[in-house]
């Protein structure tokens, strides 16, 4: 059973430019531990997986070695290789947030509406940024079910909604009761929060009759008009 070679004579041998030092550092099983472990952690629930974590840390591990910005005469190698990790996957997460909230000052296709514009604060939409980097893909998919049943006006409600229109005001612009417009937004946020997951029967749809009257209980206290 073969032994790993001592920490320090491999990451000197990386510096000195030796390729299969790097292949040997990166199966070093306690460094190897730490990093996995260290991207584990900092990943979860985020949509960033471990692995590209764990990739990107190893990466800025090594490129930090490279320029010699590890003196063993400060400490050991693993520990200040798990705080470059850390750091490393931190700001990875951070400009993939940046990217993300960038990604808000698009529009709605097929509209003149910024995304960020239809952002309502009684949705929580803030919270699930922060668990799941879903508003975007929420947003669009307002719009793509407002494609799939154009005669419902979900969008429309939505940018009501977001303008602060009442239920008659949106109710006139679509033609139809008021009670209908009640509906149809219990339609649309069930539609969306079985989508995403949001409800807690994932698995009814909002076709589901029987299951109709538990969902609005359910998503009541997020979205009410």
């Amino acid at each position: 059973m073969s032994k790993d070679p001592p920490l320090a004579k491999l990451i000197q041998r990386y510096i000195n430019g030796d390729s299969r030092a790097c292949e040997q550092l990166l199966s070093y099983r306690e460094y190897r531990q730490r990093v996995i472990r260290i991207a584990h952690k900092q990943t979860r629930g985020h949509t960033i997986s471990w692995e590209d974590a764990a990739q990107t840390a190893h990466e800025k591990v090594f490129q930090a070695l490279k320029k010699r910005d590890f003196c063993p005469e400060r400490g050991d190698f693993l520990p200040w290789a798990g705080t470059v990790a850390k750091f490393a996957i931190i700001d990875l997460m951070r400009k993939e947030k940046q990217k993300y909230c960038r990604s808000l000052d698009e529009h709605i296709p097929g509209t003149d509406i910024l995304l960020s514009d239809t952002v309502a604060d009684d949705f929580n939409l803030s919270d699930v940024v922060e668990r799941t980097h879903l508003v975007f893909q929420v947003k669009k998919a307002i719009a793509a079910l407002d494609q799939q049943y154009p005669k419902r006006g979900y969008l429309l409600m939505w940018q009501g909604k977001v303008q602060g229109k009442t239920y008659t005001q949106v109710a006139a612009e679509l033609g139809i009761t008021q009670s209908a417009v009640s509906k149809r937004w219990k339609e649309l946020t069930a539609r969306i929060a079985d989508k995403f997951g949001l409800l807690p029967d994932g698995d009814n749809k909002p076709e589901d009759k029987g299951k109709q009257g538990q969902k609005n209980r359910q998503t009541r206290s997020n979205l009410n008009w």
